[in-house]
């Protein structure tokens, strides 16, 4: 038997590196989600100093985003379902939104901007705007691009060693009789 040539193979796969980042991608979305209606208590309020309170402006700028981002980061640790770039897509689309929601909340409502209603000093007052928009958005936007390359379907190439048998050398037999 003689080694032939190698004969190469395609595969897709899914990397569960994608996991932890998913992880991380839920926390994002937790902390979107929960820090304007529970860091009153700590003295982290933006848009009031009361705890557990929906106005239209949570909503709109932060509980919405946050369950995006969440829920992104939830599709993207499952790989059965096939559906991590989805789940890419939806946190990076929720990070986003932290990142141009505020700028863009003036053009349907009747405010002249977002701004922070609780009186802070100034370094308190960029920090809420970091920990609520800035800050939460560039590192969702940022993990749902590397997570997005972690699921996304690779081709992965892989050598197989075809063995090939050497066919029995036929010889023609000539018979003479003489």
């Amino acid at each position: 038997m003689a080694i032939g040539p190698e004969r190469q193979t395609r595969a897709r796969r899914w990397t569960p590196a994608a996991i932890p980042v998913g992880v991380l991608l839920m926390a994002l979305g937790a902390w979107a989600f929960i820090v304007p209606l529970v860091g009153p208590y700590f003295n982290f309020g933006f848009f009031t100093d009361s705890t557990w309170t929906f106005s239209a402006r949570h909503w709109e700028l932060l509980l919405l985003p946050g369950l995006a981002i969440a829920l992104g980061g939830l599709v993207m640790t499952m790989p059965s379902a096939g559906l991590g770039w989805l789940g890419g897509l939806l946190a990076a689309a929720g990070g986003a939104w932290l990142l141009v929601g505020p700028s863009l909340f003036p053009l349907w409502t009747s405010t002249d901007h977002v701004a922070v209603d609780v009186p802070h000093n100034q370094t308190m007052t960029a920090l809420l705007w970091i920990g609520y928009f800035y800050g939460t958005g560039a590192l969702t936007v940022w993990l749902a691009g590397l997570g997005k390359g972690l699921v996304s379907r690779r081709t992965i190439v892989e050598d197989d060693t075809v063995i090939e048998e050497t066919p029995v050398e036929r010889r023609d037999r000539v018979v003479t009789n003489a």
